[in-house]
């Protein structure tokens, strides 16, 4: 995943930029981010998105199959 991650320059969510002052596009990627309450994604699975907050930062899931 990291690795993808930075082939793709990163996620641009609000200011970050490559040092080349180009945007990243991992964003695209994501599965789960932002999606509070949202169906798994995850095939067969029945659970839903969750978020949680740790130190001002937000951490999304799914309850069932990330436990």
């Amino acid at each position: 995943m990291l690795t993808e991650a930075i082939a793709a320059g990163g996620s641009s969510l609000r200011d970050h930029r490559q040092a080349t002052g180009e945007l990243g596009y991992f964003q695209h990627a994501f599965r789960v981010y932002d999606r509070d309450g949202a169906p798994c994604p995850t095939p067969g699975c029945t659970g839903s998105i969750r978020r949680i907050t740790q130190s001002g930062r937000s951490s999304y899931f799914c309850a069932t199959c990330q436990h």
